[in-house]
Protein backbone atom coordinates (compact mmCIF):
# COMPACT_ATOMS: atom_id res chain seq x y z
CA UNK A 1 0.00 0.00 0.00
CA UNK A 2 1.43 3.39 -0.89
CA UNK A 3 1.62 6.31 1.32
CA UNK A 4 -1.42 8.04 -0.36
CA UNK A 5 -3.26 4.93 -0.12
CA UNK A 6 -2.85 5.09 3.52
CA UNK A 7 -3.51 8.74 4.01
CA UNK A 8 -7.19 8.24 2.27
CA UNK A 9 -8.04 5.39 4.04
CA UNK A 10 -11.36 5.64 6.06
CA UNK A 11 -12.14 3.92 9.42
CA UNK A 12 -13.31 6.93 11.47
CA UNK A 13 -15.84 9.25 10.23
CA UNK A 14 -16.36 12.58 12.30
CA UNK A 15 -19.72 14.14 12.04
CA UNK A 16 -20.24 17.38 13.25
CA UNK A 17 -23.44 18.02 14.78
CA UNK A 18 -26.28 20.65 16.38
CA UNK A 19 -29.98 21.10 16.29
CA UNK A 20 -30.13 22.48 12.98
CA UNK A 21 -31.79 20.51 10.02
CA UNK A 22 -28.24 21.12 7.76
CA UNK A 23 -26.83 19.13 10.31
CA UNK A 24 -29.13 16.39 10.76
CA UNK A 25 -29.35 15.84 6.72
CA UNK A 26 -25.43 15.39 6.92
CA UNK A 27 -25.68 12.99 9.35
CA UNK A 28 -28.23 11.29 7.25
CA UNK A 29 -25.19 11.25 4.65
CA UNK A 30 -22.15 10.59 6.91
CA UNK A 31 -24.29 7.46 7.74
CA UNK A 32 -24.60 6.65 4.38
CA UNK A 33 -21.25 6.68 3.06
CA UNK A 34 -19.74 5.08 6.82
CA UNK A 35 -22.17 1.88 5.90
CA UNK A 36 -20.53 1.91 2.46
CA UNK A 37 -16.97 2.16 3.66
CA UNK A 38 -17.30 0.09 6.54
CA UNK A 39 -16.33 2.86 9.12
CA UNK A 40 -16.89 4.07 12.59
CA UNK A 41 -18.85 6.88 12.51
CA UNK A 42 -18.82 9.73 15.48
CA UNK A 43 -21.26 12.21 16.40
CA UNK A 44 -19.94 15.41 17.66
CA UNK A 45 -21.67 18.14 19.60
CA UNK A 46 -20.25 20.74 20.64
CA UNK A 47 -21.83 23.39 24.12
CA UNK A 48 -20.45 26.33 22.46
CA UNK A 49 -18.61 28.64 25.47
CA UNK A 50 -19.50 31.70 23.66
CA UNK A 51 -22.77 31.14 23.75
CA UNK A 52 -22.68 30.13 27.70
CA UNK A 53 -20.64 33.11 28.06
CA UNK A 54 -23.60 35.46 26.75
CA UNK A 55 -26.33 34.04 29.02
CA UNK A 56 -24.07 35.04 32.44
CA UNK A 57 -25.13 38.63 31.25
CA UNK A 58 -28.26 39.55 32.85
CA UNK A 59 -30.20 42.00 29.94
CA UNK A 60 -29.81 38.27 27.71
CA UNK A 61 -33.31 37.58 26.27
CA UNK A 62 -34.82 34.82 24.84
CA UNK A 63 -37.44 35.38 22.17
CA UNK A 64 -40.28 32.96 21.33
CA UNK A 65 -39.71 31.55 18.09
CA UNK A 66 -43.66 31.76 17.32
CA UNK A 67 -44.65 34.42 19.86
CA UNK A 68 -43.16 37.90 20.52
CA UNK A 69 -42.93 37.26 23.83
CA UNK A 70 -39.34 36.96 25.36
CA UNK A 71 -37.68 36.31 28.90
CA UNK A 72 -35.20 36.21 31.12
CA UNK A 73 -32.15 33.33 29.97
CA UNK A 74 -29.79 32.78 32.67
CA UNK A 75 -26.91 30.07 32.73
CA UNK A 76 -28.80 27.00 34.47
CA UNK A 77 -31.73 27.55 31.84
CA UNK A 78 -29.29 27.74 28.74
CA UNK A 79 -27.22 24.70 29.87
CA UNK A 80 -30.69 22.67 30.47
CA UNK A 81 -31.44 23.82 26.84
CA UNK A 82 -28.35 22.19 25.71
CA UNK A 83 -28.64 19.17 27.43
CA UNK A 84 -31.79 18.34 25.93
CA UNK A 85 -30.27 19.29 22.38
CA UNK A 86 -27.53 16.71 22.87
CA UNK A 87 -30.34 14.29 24.10
CA UNK A 88 -31.93 14.45 21.01
CA UNK A 89 -29.27 14.37 18.75
CA UNK A 90 -27.75 11.55 20.44
CA UNK A 91 -31.34 9.87 19.48
CA UNK A 92 -31.45 10.93 16.46
CA UNK A 93 -27.68 9.64 15.75
CA UNK A 94 -28.48 6.71 17.23
CA UNK A 95 -31.26 5.60 14.96
CA UNK A 96 -29.98 6.54 11.67
CA UNK A 97 -26.92 4.69 12.18
CA UNK A 98 -28.61 1.35 13.39
CA UNK A 99 -30.71 1.76 10.28
CA UNK A 100 -27.78 2.07 8.21
CA UNK A 101 -25.70 -1.08 10.22
CA UNK A 102 -22.87 1.12 11.06
CA UNK A 103 -20.84 1.57 14.35
CA UNK A 104 -20.71 4.54 16.06
CA UNK A 105 -20.21 7.09 18.89
CA UNK A 106 -21.45 10.48 20.24
CA UNK A 107 -19.39 12.87 21.99
CA UNK A 108 -20.15 16.16 23.61
CA UNK A 109 -17.64 19.29 24.30
CA UNK A 110 -17.42 22.07 25.69
CA UNK A 111 -15.96 25.07 24.09
CA UNK A 112 -15.66 26.99 20.49
CA UNK A 113 -17.62 24.89 17.95
CA UNK A 114 -14.81 25.35 15.26
CA UNK A 115 -11.75 24.60 17.58
CA UNK A 116 -13.97 21.83 19.20
CA UNK A 117 -14.18 20.36 15.77
CA UNK A 118 -11.06 20.87 14.34
CA UNK A 119 -9.85 18.82 17.77
CA UNK A 120 -11.63 15.83 17.40
CA UNK A 121 -10.86 15.90 13.07
CA UNK A 122 -7.62 15.51 13.85
CA UNK A 123 -8.48 12.02 15.33
CA UNK A 124 -10.61 11.19 12.48
CA UNK A 125 -9.97 9.75 9.00
CA UNK A 126 -12.81 12.25 7.52
CA UNK A 127 -14.65 15.32 9.01
CA UNK A 128 -18.22 15.76 7.62
CA UNK A 129 -19.40 19.51 8.47
CA UNK A 130 -22.81 21.25 7.01
CA UNK A 131 -22.12 23.98 4.78
CA UNK A 132 -24.27 26.28 6.74
CA UNK A 133 -24.89 24.51 10.37
CA UNK A 134 -26.99 27.04 12.00
CA UNK A 135 -26.27 30.28 9.61
CA UNK A 136 -29.56 31.83 8.31
CA UNK A 137 -27.34 32.78 5.58
CA UNK A 138 -26.51 31.06 2.09
CA UNK A 139 -22.40 31.41 2.73
CA UNK A 140 -20.20 29.15 4.27
CA UNK A 141 -21.17 28.97 8.31
CA UNK A 142 -18.28 30.01 10.49
CA UNK A 143 -17.83 26.37 11.89
CA UNK A 144 -17.12 25.21 7.86
CA UNK A 145 -15.27 28.32 7.21
CA UNK A 146 -12.74 26.99 9.66
CA UNK A 147 -12.74 23.52 9.44
CA UNK A 148 -11.96 24.47 5.67
CA UNK A 149 -8.88 26.88 6.07
CA UNK A 150 -7.70 24.76 9.12
CA UNK A 151 -8.43 21.50 8.61
CA UNK A 152 -6.09 18.28 8.60
CA UNK A 153 -6.61 15.51 6.12
CA UNK A 154 -9.80 15.00 4.32
CA UNK A 155 -12.95 17.00 5.20
CA UNK A 156 -16.46 16.79 3.14
CA UNK A 157 -18.45 19.91 3.45
CA UNK A 158 -22.20 19.10 2.17
CA UNK A 159 -24.34 21.59 1.30
CA UNK A 160 -27.98 20.03 1.59
CA UNK A 161 -29.40 16.19 1.80
CA UNK A 162 -26.97 14.80 -0.55
CA UNK A 163 -27.60 11.65 -2.55
CA UNK A 164 -24.61 8.95 -2.44
CA UNK A 165 -24.54 9.36 -6.78
CA UNK A 166 -22.09 9.61 -9.10
CA UNK A 167 -20.15 10.89 -10.95
CA UNK A 168 -17.17 11.78 -8.52
CA UNK A 169 -14.66 14.59 -9.91
CA UNK A 170 -11.63 15.16 -8.91
CA UNK A 171 -9.49 18.27 -9.88
CA UNK A 172 -5.59 17.27 -10.66
CA UNK A 173 -3.11 20.04 -10.52
CA UNK A 174 0.06 17.89 -10.34
CA UNK A 175 0.21 19.02 -6.38
CA UNK A 176 1.47 16.32 -3.41
CA UNK A 177 -2.06 16.76 -2.48
CA UNK A 178 -3.32 16.28 -6.36
CA UNK A 179 -2.16 13.01 -5.72
CA UNK A 180 -3.99 12.15 -2.50
CA UNK A 181 -6.62 13.80 -3.93
CA UNK A 182 -7.14 11.29 -7.14
CA UNK A 183 -6.82 8.38 -4.58
CA UNK A 184 -9.65 9.49 -2.04
CA UNK A 185 -11.41 10.14 -5.21
CA UNK A 186 -11.17 6.73 -6.54
CA UNK A 187 -12.12 5.07 -3.64
CA UNK A 188 -15.22 7.06 -3.03
CA UNK A 189 -16.33 6.28 -6.95
CA UNK A 190 -15.58 2.84 -5.49
CA UNK A 191 -17.92 3.11 -2.41
CA UNK A 192 -20.50 4.42 -4.17
CA UNK A 193 -20.41 2.53 -7.57
CA UNK A 194 -19.87 6.11 -9.21
CA UNK A 195 -17.63 6.53 -12.12
CA UNK A 196 -15.31 9.06 -11.72
CA UNK A 197 -14.21 12.11 -14.02
CA UNK A 198 -10.76 13.70 -13.55
CA UNK A 199 -10.29 17.88 -14.59
CA UNK A 200 -6.64 18.04 -15.34
CA UNK A 201 -5.42 21.70 -14.56
CA UNK A 202 -2.12 23.14 -15.54
CA UNK A 203 -0.66 26.87 -16.38
CA UNK A 204 0.57 26.08 -19.67
CA UNK A 205 0.51 23.29 -22.50
CA UNK A 206 3.44 21.54 -21.48
CA UNK A 207 2.76 21.29 -18.05
CA UNK A 208 -1.26 20.16 -18.98
CA UNK A 209 0.77 17.32 -21.30
CA UNK A 210 2.58 15.98 -18.36
CA UNK A 211 0.09 15.96 -16.04
CA UNK A 212 -2.16 14.32 -18.31
CA UNK A 213 -0.09 11.50 -18.88
CA UNK A 214 0.54 11.14 -14.77
CA UNK A 215 -3.27 10.64 -14.65
CA UNK A 216 -3.17 8.14 -17.12
CA UNK A 217 -0.78 6.46 -15.86
CA UNK A 218 -2.12 6.40 -12.35
CA UNK A 219 -5.52 5.19 -13.49
CA UNK A 220 -3.95 2.48 -15.94
CA UNK A 221 -2.52 0.84 -12.60
CA UNK A 222 -5.96 1.33 -10.81
CA UNK A 223 -7.52 -0.52 -13.60
CA UNK A 224 -9.80 2.62 -13.13
CA UNK A 225 -11.85 4.17 -16.70
CA UNK A 226 -12.42 8.01 -16.47
CA UNK A 227 -13.05 10.82 -18.22
CA UNK A 228 -10.61 13.06 -18.45
CA UNK A 229 -11.06 16.89 -19.04
CA UNK A 230 -8.00 19.31 -19.57
CA UNK A 231 -7.54 23.09 -18.49
CA UNK A 232 -4.89 25.56 -18.88
CA UNK A 233 -4.91 28.24 -15.71
CA UNK A 234 -8.97 28.40 -15.58
CA UNK A 235 -10.33 31.41 -13.84
CA UNK A 236 -12.78 30.51 -11.04
CA UNK A 237 -15.88 31.58 -12.32
CA UNK A 238 -14.61 29.01 -15.38
CA UNK A 239 -13.68 26.09 -13.01
CA UNK A 240 -17.50 27.17 -11.48
CA UNK A 241 -19.14 26.58 -14.88
CA UNK A 242 -17.15 22.98 -15.15
CA UNK A 243 -18.13 21.35 -11.75
CA UNK A 244 -21.24 22.94 -10.76
CA UNK A 245 -23.80 20.27 -9.86
CA UNK A 246 -22.15 17.41 -11.01
CA UNK A 247 -21.88 15.10 -8.48
CA UNK A 248 -19.51 14.80 -5.62
CA UNK A 249 -16.57 17.29 -6.18
CA UNK A 250 -12.88 16.28 -5.04
CA UNK A 251 -10.24 19.01 -4.38
CA UNK A 252 -6.92 19.40 -3.33
CA UNK A 253 -5.77 22.21 -0.84
CA UNK A 254 -2.90 23.39 -2.93
CA UNK A 255 -1.12 26.58 -3.06
CA UNK A 256 -2.67 28.57 -6.34
CA UNK A 257 -6.36 28.40 -7.53
CA UNK A 258 -7.95 26.00 -5.21
CA UNK A 259 -6.58 27.49 -1.77
CA UNK A 260 -7.90 29.72 1.15
CA UNK A 261 -10.47 32.37 0.20
CA UNK A 262 -11.02 31.08 -3.34
CA UNK A 263 -11.34 27.98 -2.28
CA UNK A 264 -14.08 29.21 -0.40
CA UNK A 265 -16.14 30.96 -2.97
CA UNK A 266 -15.88 28.34 -4.83
CA UNK A 267 -17.57 25.77 -1.70
CA UNK A 268 -19.98 28.90 -1.50
CA UNK A 269 -21.26 28.81 -5.11
CA UNK A 270 -21.91 25.38 -6.02
CA UNK A 271 -24.41 22.89 -4.67
CA UNK A 272 -22.22 19.83 -4.83
CA UNK A 273 -20.50 17.64 -1.92
CA UNK A 274 -17.35 18.83 -1.30
CA UNK A 275 -14.29 16.93 -0.65
CA UNK A 276 -11.30 18.41 0.45
CA UNK A 277 -8.13 16.44 0.61
CA UNK A 278 -4.71 17.84 2.11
Amino acid sequence: MTKAEREVSIRRILVALDASSHSLAALETAARLASRLKAELIGLFVEDVDLLRVAEFPFTRQVGLFSSTSRRLDLPELERQLRAQANQIRQALMAIAESAHVSWQFRVARGSVASEVLAAGAKADLTIVGKKGRSLGKRVGSTARMVIFEGQGLTLVLQQREQLTAPVMVAYDSSPAAVNALEAALNLAKAINGYLSVLVIADDEHSLQKAQADVAQRLKRKKQPADVHLLIKPTLSRLTYVVKGKGFLVLPCSEGLLYGEKLCELVNVVRNPVLLVR
